[in-house]
Order: structure tokens, then C-alpha cells, then sequence
């Protein structure tokens, strides 16, 4: 069982009359645990409320635990967004420019660091994110003397289309290559296409092959699809192109399946011969005959498919369907699984088709509705407490999964139920009390963090192993008791 100092942490931080001898006492045990030094720093680095006196103070301890997980890969407050891009340390800013959920305005400041890496990092995750830097920033780093950096710029959002076009003309082949594309060759001026065509870098002969590359339309009749060599082609041919009877005829039998399967999704396959395949030895083509939008009801009710397990993407066709409320209740209703459940992907769904999906018999329409906003509680809570996918935490924040009445799972059996119990918006000091003594670590910590905590538990699952980085990031922890953990810690103030 892991080793407790809750007396320590009482009569440290929540025993003010104290006698001097147990104060000091209590402080050397405390000094010495250096395992839940690391706990309260980590915690009050995360802490929301945590003022920029106490994250300043945080952030000159060296090393910072566990800093390559929770300054990466956590949303980070404000306050230490602002602080560790502020380091004086490369390799902390470096990590913060690695952080995706890092404000704009913060990675903006990184793109333009000191440092040649933490610069390049800033910009080349600015890229990877899709972040829109500002204007006039982008413009420096495209025409600044970094070639590594005028490269990346070439792909930021928001980069001026002037901007662009000028690093097409650019001293380093890499930066030249990354300017030339389907969209800049054309207009790029005459001498600048010629010299790029005539560049004998590797990379930008690619780069103007690819902008220049112009696909020959696909074939649609037999004689254009024999004549075809490449097989990409003759399976695009086969599941997108126009394709006239004759060609269609010939693809729903051919002796290649995934040929056959083509067809079958093909919209331009009449449907009379996408029928044809209802009886094909292979269930993956019966499976796309099954899901084609001009297979009636009835039809598909007789199709013998099979669904894999996993996740399948929505049709197109039903996609099309989302803004039509009555085209939604008709897909709701249908035989076919694999439709309903991409009915639960719309944005928007009448009250009558949310009731419908809830009750669904298939455990995966139900489930996919709780991924959007539409589920209602009950199916949410049911959900939470016996999915086990890694997607079961996010439930808990679904519009419709915090309500009153959730408190009365406080005694249930089923842990991820008590763990529900504490985000009943009625639940009281009462509750989150009695569940911070929770055996399992979910809630224990869940409630260790929770602003209702009274503070006299608070103060001791400081001292708890577990659930004391937790207690540490519990937003109702006074600032001055933030300042005396690290000064037990040995922080300089």
C-alpha cells in the first residue's frame, strides 16, 4: 500500500496552533519525500488557478518531472503557457512548441525564439497543426536567411500568395521545391516556370512534375478499360467513373473481387446489375450491394451480408442526407446497421430519431451516438459504466452527461459509477468527501481535485501518495498554500 504522510501534511499545512517541535517535525518528514516533491510540482504546474508567482517559482526547479508528459502533451493553463515559453532553458521551450494545444499567440513567439531548434520546432508543428501564425510573421520567416525556415513557411496557413510565389525563386532547392505546386506553377511568371522546369535539382523536377501532372480522364467503356495498364486506375474506373451498361456489365463479373466490389459501390452501376451481386461468393462485395442508396428496403433486407468488426466510414449518400430530418428518420429506420449507425454522425438530429437511436438494438449504433452531443443522460451513464474502448473517459464530458441525480451512484459497485457520482452539479462537500476515500484510484483522485473538497481533506491527501499530484491541482487550493508546499520542497522564493 502505498506510504501515507497525512499527519505530516495536518500538521504541516492545516494545524495553524501547532506546537513549534511537531511543526518542525512534520516539515522534515516532508522535506525528505522527494517522490511527492515531484507529485506537488507536477499538480501546481497544471493547477488553473495557480497564480504566475507560484508557476514562476515551479519552473526554476531542475529538473522538471515528468516535464516530457504533462508540458507536451497537457492543455496548459494560461499562466504556464506564458511562463515555460518565457524559460530561460531551450529544451523547456522546445518542449512547450511541441505542446498542440499551445495558443497561437504563445507559438508565436516561439517561431521567432533565440534558439535555432526551438525556432524550428515552433514553426514546423505550426505547419503540422494547421496554426495560423500572424501575417507579418509568416512573411519574416519566409524571407528570412534560414533556409530551414523559409521551407516550413512554405506550408503555413495564411502565408500571402506573393510570399509564396517569391520562394519559388528561392537561393535553397529544398525551399524552391516546396514553393512549386499545382496551384503556384500557374501562376508563376513565365521565366520563373521555365527555370524551374529546367532546374536540375532532383527535388524540384519532382515538384514541377507533380504541378504539372494532368491525369487522362478515366475510362468508361470496355474497350478504354481493357486498354488500361495500370491497376490504380482501372479500380477508380471501376468504383467512381461514369462507366457506360456495357463496361458495367463487364465489371460486375469480373473474376477479380475487389473489381466486383468496385462495381458495387459504384452510383453510376445501374442498379439492376449491382443487384446481380446480392449472391457474390465474397461478403465484402454482398456488403457494398447492401449499402447502396438506390437498394430498396426490401431488397437489402434480403441481401445475406455480413458486418466486420470495427469502425466503417459513413456512405457518402447518407452524409448527403444529414440536413434532411426526414431523409433521417428513413435512414434511422433502416434494416441495414451500418446505416444507422452513420445516422448518428449527423450534426443535428430530431428529438424523435435521437429516442429511436437510443434504443437501438445494436450495441455500436448506441455507442455512436454518444460520441456527438444528441445522447440523452441515461444512455450516456449507461455507456460510461460498461464500455471499455479507450473513448470512455470523453462520455463524462458529453453536453448531457453532468446532471442532478448522478450522486446517487456514490455506493454503487461499479467504480466508474462512484466515479460518476462527482460530477452530479448538486453533489455537496458531503459527497466529495466521503468519495475521496474511494479504494479505486479513478475516483480517489477525482474527487482529490474537485473545488468542493473540504479543505481539512485536501490538506491531507497532500501527503497521499496517488492522489497528491491531484490535490496539488485541486483549483480551490489557496495560493499562500501553493508557496508552502514548494518552499517545503526547497524552492527558492
Amino acid at each position: 500500500m502505498p506510504h501515507s504522510h497525512a499527519q505530516p501534511t495536518r500538521i504541516a499545512f492545516g494545524s495553524p496552533d501547532a506546537p513549534e517541535t511537531a511543526l518542525a517535525e512534520a516539515l522534515r518528514t516532508l522535506r525528505a519525500d522527494t517522490s511527492l516533491h515531484a507529485e506537488w510540482i507536477v499538480g501546481l504546474a497544471t493547477n488553473r488557478n495557480a497564480p504566475h508567482e507560484v508557476v514562476r517559482r515551479v519552473f526554476t526547479v531542475d529538473p522538471l518531472p515528468e516535464a516530457r508528459y504533462w508540458l507536451v502533451y497537457s492543455r496548459l493553463t494560461p499562466m504556464t503557457a506564458e511562463v515555460a515559453v518565457a524559460h530561460p532553458e531551450p529544451r523547456i521551450r522546445v518542449m512547450a512548441a511541441e505542446n498542440p494545444y499551445l495558443p497561437p499567440e504563445w507559438r508565436a513567439v516561439l517561431a521567432e525564439d533565440p534558439d535555432p531548434k526551438v525556432r524550428r520546432v515552433a514553426v514546423m508543428l505550426a505547419r503540422e497543426y494547421g496554426v495560423e501564425l500572424p501575417v507579418e510573421l509568416t512573411v519574416r520567416l519566409a524571407t528570412g536567411p534560414e533556409p530551414r525556415l523559409r521551407y516550413l513557411a512554405a506550408g503555413l496557413r495564411g502565408l500571402p500568395d506573393a510570399a509564396l510565389l517569391s520562394l519559388a525563386e528561392d537561393d535553397d532547392p529544398r525551399v524552391r521545391a516546396a514553393a512549386i505546386g499545382s496551384w503556384s506553377w500557374s501562376r508563376l511568371r513565365p521565366e520563373v516556370r521555365a527555370a524551374a522546369a529546367a532546374d536540375p535539382d532532383p527535388r524540384v523536377h519532382e515538384a514541377v512534375r507533380h504541378a504539372t501532372h494532368v491525369d487522362a480522364p478515366l475510362p468508361t467503356t470496355v474497350q478504354g478499360f481493357l486498354a488500361e495498364t495500370e491497376g490504380r486506375r482501372r479500380g477508380a474506373a471501376a468504383s467512381t467513373a461514369p462507366v457506360d451498361a456495357a463496361l458495367a456489365a463487364l465489371l460486375v463479373t469480373h473474376e477479380d473481387s475487389s473489381i466486383r466490389h468496385a462495381a458495387a459501390r459504384n452510383p453510376h452501376t445501374p442498379v439492376d446489375l449491382a443487384l446481380r451481386l446480392v449472391a457474390d461468393r465474397e461478403p465484402f462485395v454482398r456488403l457494398a450491394v447492401s449499402l447502396r442508396p438506390d437498394v430498396t428496403e426490401e431488397q437489402r433486407a434480403r441481401i445475406a451480408y455480413t458486418v466486420p468488426p470495427g469502425r466503417h466510414p459513413v456512405p457518402d449518400w447518407v452524409k448527403d442526407r444529414f440536413g434532411d430530418p426526414d431523409a433521417l428518420r428513413e435512414t434511422a429506420a433502416s434494416s441495414h446497421v451500418l446505416l444507422r449507425r452513420g445516422v448518428t454522425c449527423a450534426p443535428e438530429l430530431p428529438a424523435d430519431v435521437i429516442e429511436r437511436l437510443a434504443a437501438d438494438e445494436d450495441y455500436f449504433v448506441r455507442l455512436m451516438l454518444c460520441e456527438n452531443d444528441h445522447a440523452p443522460h441515461e444512455l450516456l451513464v449507461e455507456m460510461f459504466a460498461g464500455w471499455d474502448g479507450l473513448s470512455w473517459g470523453m462520455l463524462a464530458h458529453r453536453s448531457n452527461f453532468a446532471r442532478p441525480g448522478l450522486a446517487r451512484f456514490a455506493d454503487d459497485p461499479n467504480a466508474r459509477l462512484r466515479y460518476a457520482a462527482l460530477f452530479d452539479p448538486q453533489g455537496g462537500q458531503d459527497l466529495v468527501e466521503r468519495l475521496s476515500h474511494d479504494e479505486d484510484a479513478l475516483v480517489g483522485r477525482r474527487a482529490a481535485s474537485d473545488p468542493r473538497l473540504p479543505r481539512p481533506r485536501l490538506v491531507e491527501l497532500l501527503g497521499e501518495q496517488g492522489v497528491a499530484r491531484a490535490a496539488a491541482r485541486n483549483p480551490s487550493l489557496p495560493a499562500a498554500l501553493m508557496h508552502r508546499l514548494l518552499d517545503a520542497v526547497g524552492v527558492d522564493r
